[in-house]
């Protein structure tokens, strides 16, 4: 009886258009975000008030209301404010903007770092690796075998006129002989 019931309350919930998915709130875009503000928003509702007044003195009363102090009202209520409040809204836009670039721009340099801090540990691997399979042919270098290698220094066993072929591991073991 109960599976019945479990069904009957998911066959609601799909025709209802729940889902049991939490869902996701969408960001809001940076322009909603700055009118929100407080600062933004009382300047921009001070320049629609006084246009409002302004424009119904105009056409209810003639100009009558206000008289001479008509542009006054319009340029100290209507336009300062609404200059102060596009000025907040574009430095409001631009600094969310340069907020995303630059989160962007530390992701990417946290990718990158990730990335060459792999290659690295990689490289060092490789080279413990390498250093572990030392048992390589090294031909005449310079910097070994001239020092610890005696047929390279002409006291080999070689037959008259012939040169020892200089090959052995090179390591710490062959470097400290003489």
């Amino acid at each position: 009886m109960s599976r019945l019931l479990d069904f009957k309350d998911l066959r609601d919930k799909i025709l209802a258009g729940e889902n049991d998915e939490d869902v996701i709130p969408e960001e809001e875009s940076p322009f909603k975000q700055e009118i929100k503000e407080k600062m933004t928003a009382l300047p921009l509702c001070l320049s629609a008030a006084s246009f409002a007044i302004v424009l119904f003195d105009r056409w209810q009363n003639d100009g009558g209301m206000f008289e001479q102090y008509t542009p006054v009202i319009v340029v100290l209520g209507g336009f300062l404010p609404l200059g102060y409040a596009l000025g907040r809204l574009n430095r409001g836009m631009v600094a969310q903007d340069e907020t995303t670039r630059y989160g962007k721009l530390l992701d990417e340099a946290q990718t990158s770092l990730e990335d060459s801090e792999e290659e690295t540990q990689a490289a060092e691997e490789k080279a413990k690796k390498a250093a572990e399979n030392d048992y390589r042919l090294d031909y005449l270098s310079a910097d070994t075998s001239t020092n610890t290698h005696l047929p390279t220094i002409g006291l080999g066993l070689g037959s008259f006129g012939q040169e020892g072929v200089v090959y052995r591991p090179s390591g710490d073991r062959h470097n400290n002989l003489f």
